[in-house]
């Protein structure tokens, strides 16, 4: 069964209420991401994963072989996020917010590229963390990051309150946004929902076995969560 991951209708400004550095990166690009699943199209984390082998380094830019993609048969659409993720990859590397290595590898050149550290974050007050934590790493796929045992939690009651609520306010993204940066690509949105966010929720907790979790989050939304 596929699980259902799409993008969400996102505004520049609730992007400014995280990372500028950050945020300008994605206002820069906001063009040609902003159709992201437009049509409800449904990936999994091993659906873009698939993806590897068509996608190289030029020139420190990445070149994805569209036409040995649809030869394989690719879905259209599938291939046409990651395209427009590429390009925006790309567009971050022209601007030397990033470096793209020949091994599909990238960098993170920006000079405020601390944005865990960076933000304040209120953990349980009796909780004393396991794990460590990390910044959102860039992948050609989307995100990683490290969460410790007290954030993890934090974040599952943050996402259960969302799920509760059927709805994301500007507060509850802004620190969602910390972690997961998919959730702040701007444009086109359909289809997911409560459900999204309380899987996500389950996952995290079901992984959080006292020492933190690692998460791994596609352009696409879809997912996978390990224990660290």
């Amino acid at each position: 069964m596929r699980k259902i991951f799409t993008v969400f209708l996102l505004t520049i400004l609730l992007l400014s209420t995280t990372n500028t550095t950050f945020a300008q990166s994605y206002e820069s690009t906001t063009s040609m991401i902003e159709k992201f699943n437009n049509n409800g199209v449904e990936y999994t984390f091993d659906d873009v994963l698939s993806l590897e082998p068509y996608i190289q380094v030029k020139d420190s830019l990445f070149i994805f072989d569209v036409e040995a993609a649809n030869d394989a048969g690719v879905e259209q659409e599938l291939i046409k996020g990651q395209q427009q993720y590429l390009d925006f990859l790309n567009q971050q590397a022209k601007d030397n917010i990033l470096s793209i290595s020949d091994d599909l590898t990238i960098q993170n050149l920006s000079d405020n590229n601390n944005l865990y550290q960076s933000t304040s974050i209120t953990t349980f007050a009796k909780c004393t963390p396991k794990g460590i934590n990390t910044n959102p790493q860039q992948h050609w796929w989307g995100y990683s990051v490290k969460t410790d045992s007290c954030v993890t939690a934090d974040i599952i009651v943050e996402l259960n309150t969302v799920a509760a609520g059927g709805t994301i306010a500007a507060g509850s993204l802004a620190f969602l946004g910390i972690f997961f940066p998919p959730l702040l690509i701007p444009g086109a949105i359909s289809g997911a929902g409560a459900g999204y966010f309380w899987l996500l929720a389950t996952r995290l907790d079901a992984n959080n076995n006292g020492r933190g979790v690692t998460t791994d989050m596609t352009w696409a939304l879809a997912f996978d969560i390990t224990p660290q």
